[in-house]
């Protein structure tokens, strides 16, 4: 996980199922697998990172049998997902994805992945979103799965400005693919559209956005 900040691993660890085994896979200094008490892993094995936590080399997941809790964050989505497509399947995953978490949300739904719960947390003047999945069958679709079907639903102190900053980012999108590249802007105007219904909705004045 790679410079994981302080309320990001407070969302991972809220997230974790208590007195599970965790696997923190590509866990960097290891913080996240000391707070929860479990198991660190990376690839390389010239690492340094903390010395009270167990290590192990490991690509992915592949070296364990049984995978009760993995936490992958801080990676890409279709890193992410690798790590998941190539097992062993955990009971519960934890992840966060620092590129594309609509992407992230769309694959996982393609390859049995549920969402069970969300959290946001605030990272680099922008939320860090972080998803616990479960094997079965995701019943959103469409922006409401991009977005977060979970978040959406049952709201988060910090669901307002997200999406405003959300709103922000895909109207910055349309102003500059405007006039130059037809998909682009056109997908950026129906996920601001998307999103300013939502704040609408809560009563949150868009004009602005």
């Amino acid at each position: 996980m790679k410079r994981a900040g302080r309320a990001r691993r407070f969302a991972i660890r809220d997230l974790c199922p208590p007195d599970t085994l965790i696997i923190d896979v590509g866990a960097d200094h290891g913080h996240v697998a000391h707070a929860l008490g479990g198991i660190a892993t990376e690839r390389m094995p010239q690492r340094s990172g903390r010395t009270d936590v167990d290590w192990v080399i490991a690509d992915g997941l592949l070296p364990f049998r049984d995978v009760p809790c993995a936490v992958i964050a801080g990676m890409g989505a279709e890193t992410i997902v690798r790590i998941l497509d190539n097992g062993p399947r955990p009971s519960v995953a934890i992840l966060h994805a620092q590129d594309d978490p609509p992407k992230l949300r769309r694959m996982l739904a393609t390859r049995g992945w549920r969402i069970d719960a969300e959290a946001l947390a605030p990272e680099a003047r922008r939320y860090a979103e972080v998803l616990r999945v479960v094997p079965g069958d995701e019943p959103s679709s469409g922006f409401t799965l991009e977005f977060g079907p979970r978040l959406l639903a049952d709201g988060h102190p910090l669901l307002h400005d997200h999406l405003q900053q959300l709103c922000g980012h895909y109207g910055r999108i349309a102003k500059q693919t405007k006039g130059s590249a037809t998909d682009a802007h056109s997908l950026a105007m129906a996920r601001l559209a998307f999103l300013q219904k939502k704040l609408t909705d809560m009563g949150v004045d868009t004009q602005d956005s």
